[in-house]
C-alpha cells in the first residue's frame, strides 16, 4: 500500500487501530475533542484515517491562506459539496460549480439588493413577532423562538410572500400559516441531516426522511413559488440558474430545499446563542440595551410603527458587533474542506513544507484554532462581550499567535474564495430580530442560573452548533 510508505515530507499519520475504519468512531462522536487530542499528540498538522479516507487536518491559522486561496485545480471544494448535496438533499446538478454559482448569486445578496432584503426582513419579522398584542407573560423555548422566527422570516424574505401587501392582516395571516408549515417540516428534516451527511441513517429513518422531503418539495415546488409575491432577486436569479443548467422542475424543488438549509440553517441558532449569552451576562445585556437606546433614541419606543432600520443605524453598533462576534467565536464550528486533486506541497507560514497526496481530503477546523486557542484568546472558553472592543469603544482586530498578527482570528463566515456570500444580509437580519425583540418585549430566563447547554456534537463541521436541549424563557409585549 502506498500509504504505508511514509516520506519525510508527509504530515504525521495516525491510522487508528481498526483497519479501514481508523478513527471513524471517535471522529464522528466528538470531532472537537478528538482533534484536540490529535493536535496535542502530533502538532498543528497531521493526517488521520476515517472510514477508508485519509484526511489531513491543518490547525495553524497563520497558514490558512495557503489553502483558502489555492486554485480549484489543485484543492477543490466542489467535489465534496456535490457529495453532501446528494446525500442530504437528493440533489444532482449537471456541470455544477460552486464558485460559479456563488459569483452569480453574490450580487443578489449584497450591494443595492441588500437594502431591499433588509427592509423585507424587517416587515416579515414584524409580521411574526408583533401579530399578537397580548401583554401577558408567555413561556417557550428560546431555541424554538429564535430558530422558528428567523427561518420563517428569512424564508418569506427570499422566497416571497403569499400576497403583495405587507400590511394587510389577511396577507399576514397567510404568511404566518404558510411559513409555520414550512418551518415545522424543515425542523423535522433538520433532526436527521447530520446523520444523512455521514450516511448513517437507518432504514426506518431513511423512509421517514423521504416522507418529510416529499412534503417540503411540494411546499417549495416551482408551481408554488411562481405564485409568490415580493420574490427576491436572489430567488429569480437562482431559478434562472437552474433552468440554464437544464434542471427539471422536480430537481428544482429539491434544489430549493437545499438552498433553504444553506441560507437559513445558521441564523436562528446564532440568535439563540447570542440571546442566551446576554441573558446569562447582565453587564452584556445592559451594554447592548444602552447602545440600542443611544442609536435608536426616541424611535425605540415606536419600533412597532417603524418601516425599517436604516443601514446607518445597523452599521453603528460596535458593542452589539462585539457580542455577535464573541457568540459566533464560541459556537461556529464548520469544517473548511478541500479535495486534493493532484499531488502537491503545502508550505506553512513558519517555512515547514508538507506533501499532500492526490485523492486525500484537506480540512481546516477554525473552531479549535483560532477561535478556542488559548494563545490567541485569554480564557477562550468564557464569553466576554467586549472581547472585540478596544478601550475607546472601537473595533479590536489585532490578535496574535507566536508573535504574528493574525489575518484570520475568527472565522464563523468562512474565508477566502468560500466566504459566505450572505454574510451582510445575515448580520442585518440577526440585528433586526434582536433589536425588535429587546425593544418590544420583556425577556427573561424562566430558570435563572440554568447555565449554557451542551452542544449537539453531531453538528460539528456544519456551521453554527445547536444545543442538546432548549432553554425556557418568559417574555411579554411591552406596553406601548
Amino acid at each position: 500500500m502506498l500509504w504505508d510508505i511514509r516520506l519525510p515530507s508527509d504530515p504525521p499519520l495516525d491510522k487508528g487501530h481498526i483497519p479501514w475504519f481508523g478513527h471513524a468512531r471517535e471522529f464522528g462522536k466528538d470531532p472537537a475533542k478528538f482533534l484536540s487530542k490529535m493536535k496535542q499528540k502530533h502538532g498543528d498538522i497531521f493526517t488521520i484515517r476515517v472510514a477508508g479516507k485519509f484526511i489531513t487536518i491543518l490547525l495553524d491559522p497563520c497558514s490558512y491562506d495557503a489553502v483558502l486561496w489555492e486554485s480549484n485545480s489543485k484543492l477543490d471544494f466542489g467535489k465534496y459539496a456535490r457529495i453532501l448535496m446528494e446525500r442530504m438533499f437528493d440533489v444532482k446538478l449537471p456541470n455544477f460549480e460552486p464558485s460559479d454559482e456563488k459569483a452569480m448569486l453574490r450580487l443578489t445578496l449584497q450591494n443595492k439588493n441588500l437594502s431591499s432584503l433588509t427592509k423585507a426582513m424587517f416587515f416579515n419579522l414584524k409580521t411574526l413577532l408583533l401579530s399578537d398584542q397580548n401583554q401577558q407573560w408567555q413561556e417557550g423555548g428560546l431555541f424554538y423562538l429564535s430558530y422558528s422566527t428567523m427561518l420563517r422570516a428569512g424564508y418569506l424574505t427570499l422566497y416571497g410572500n403569499e400576497e403583495e401587501n405587507y400590511d394587510d392582516p389577511s396577507s399576514q395571516d397567510k404568511d404566518r400559516a404558510h411559513s409555520s408549515e414550512v418551518y415545522n417540516e424543515f425542523y423535522k428534516l433538520d433532526r436527521f441531516l447530520m446523520r444523512a451527511a455521514r450516511s448513517m441513517l437507518t432504514t426506518v429513518e431513511q423512509k421517514e426522511v423521504a416522507r418529510i422531503k416529499e412534503r417540503l418539495w411540494k411546499l417549495l415546488s416551482v408551481e408554488r413559488l411562481n405564485c409568490k409575491a415580493n420574490k427576491s432577486s436572489w430567488l429569480e436569479s437562482y431559478k434562472k440558474h437552474l433552468e440554464e443548467l437544464g434542471v427539471d422542475e422536480d430537481m428544482q424543488s429539491r434544489a430549493m430545499l437545499l438552498q433553504l438549509w444553506v441560507t437559513q440553517g445558521n441564523a436562528g441558532p446564532a440568535v439563540f446563542w447570542l440571546l442566551l449569552f446576554l441573558l446569562n451576562h447582565p453587564a452584556a445585556m445592559a451594554a447592548v440595551q444602552g447602545e440600542l437606546e443611544k442609536v435608536l433614541g426616541h424611535r425605540r419606543q415606536t419600533m412597532k410603527q417603524m418601516h425599517g432600520i436604516s443601514q446607518e443605524i445597523l452599521d453603528n453598533t460596535p458593542i452589539f458587533d462585539s457580542v455577535l462576534k464573541e457568540a459566533l467565536r464560541l459556537t461556529a464550528a464548520p469544517f473548511i474542506t478541500r479535495e486534493v486533486l493532484e499531488d502537491a506541497s503545502l508550505r506553512l507560514a513558519d517555512g515547514r513544507e508538507y506533501s499532500l497526496r492526490k485523492g486525500d481530503r484537506l480540512c481546516l477546523f477554525p473552531y479549535l484554532s483560532p477561535q478556542m486557542d488559548a494563545e490567541i484568546y485569554e480564557d477562550p472558553e468564557k464569553f466576554k462581550y467586549d472581547r472585540f472592543l478596544n478601550p475607546d469603544g472601537t473595533e479590536k482586530n489585532d490578535f496574535y499567535k507566536r508573535g504574528t498578527r493574525l489575518k484570520h482570528y475568527n472565522l464563523p463566515w468562512g474565508a477566502g474564495i468560500n466566504t459566505c456570500i450572505g454574510k451582510f444580509h445575515a448580520i442585518n437580519s440577526i440585528k433586526q430580530f434582536v433589536f425588535l425583540l429587546l425593544s418590544c418585549f420583556d425577556l427573561e430566563l424562566k430558570h435563572p442560573g440554568s447555565g449554557i447547554p451542551e452542544f449537539d456534537k453531531e453538528r460539528y463541521g456544519f456551521g453554527i452548533l445547536q444545543p442538546e436541549g432548549d432553554i425556557m424563557v418568559r417574555y411579554k409585549l411591552k406596553a406601548s
